[in-house]
């Protein structure tokens, strides 16, 4: 579990970058994925990979966790987009935990 005060400084940096963004990036999207491209396959890829892998690096199991979120999305079901969203926000803070503990 990332510690109250560890949790705090990536949400404040997370909010910090947050605020550059919108300042260059105006325009976010048009749009959170585009028409008719299916998410399933690439889930279902990436669910496997994590499943059989010996080593299990952060960054699969971010991109795992960010196509299940496109899939469910793509799916029409919001709610469980949000929470796979979150969940990809769950694996980002403890990437950057792992980072800050190499520092």
């Amino acid at each position: 579990m990332i510690e109250p005060g560890k949790l705090n400084g990536y949400l404040v940096a997370i909010k910090e970058e947050l605020r550059k963004d919108e300042g260059k990036q105006p325009k976010f999207c048009d749009a959170v994925t585009p028409l008719g491209f299916d998410f399933d396959e690439e889930e279902r890829r990436w669910k496997k990979w994590n499943d059989e892998a010996t080593t299990h690096y952060a960054c699969d199991l971010l991109n795992e966790e960010f196509y299940e979120a496109l899939n469910a999305y793509q799916h029409g079901d919001k709610e469980h987009a949000l929470q796979e969203f979150a969940q990809c926000g769950a694996v980002i803070m403890r990437i950057m935990e792992a980072i800050e503990n190499e520092v």
